[in-house]
């Protein structure tokens, strides 16, 4: 699954059935970091290494399915045997990537 930002800053999650794989894939011009933070806000965090801190309670807002949240919980487990999760903001890390193709540091 990815968190799409488009150009115009709307946030979506895109091939949600996919639980192998968390990212955010920014669309939107990144010469202005502040409007796209601002659009991202209580659903991500741009971290300094390159990567987004993602709401666990957004991604879980998405669907009310039991089928579809088992399958984020056990996506989610995954990634805490990794240290991918922290538990005291109830966040999972995800890979940035930008439409230019690259995934260079925020």
């Amino acid at each position: 699954m990815f968190i799409l930002v488009t150009p115009e800053l709307a946030v979506r999650l895109e091939e949600a059935q996919d639980f192998k794989r968390l990212k955010l894939v920014v669309a939107a011009d990144r010469s202005d970091l502040a409007k796209l933070r601002r659009a991202l806000a209580g659903i991500a965090a741009l971290a300094e290494d390159g990567h987004a801190w993602v709401s666990e309670d957004w991604l879980r807002g998405r669907a009310k399915d039991a089928a579809w949240q088992k399958g984020l919980s056990t996506m989610i487990a995954v990634a805490s045997k990794y240290g991918w999760v922290d538990e005291t903001a109830k966040t999972i890390r995800a890979h940035v990537e930008w439409a230019d193709g690259s995934s260079a540091k925020s």
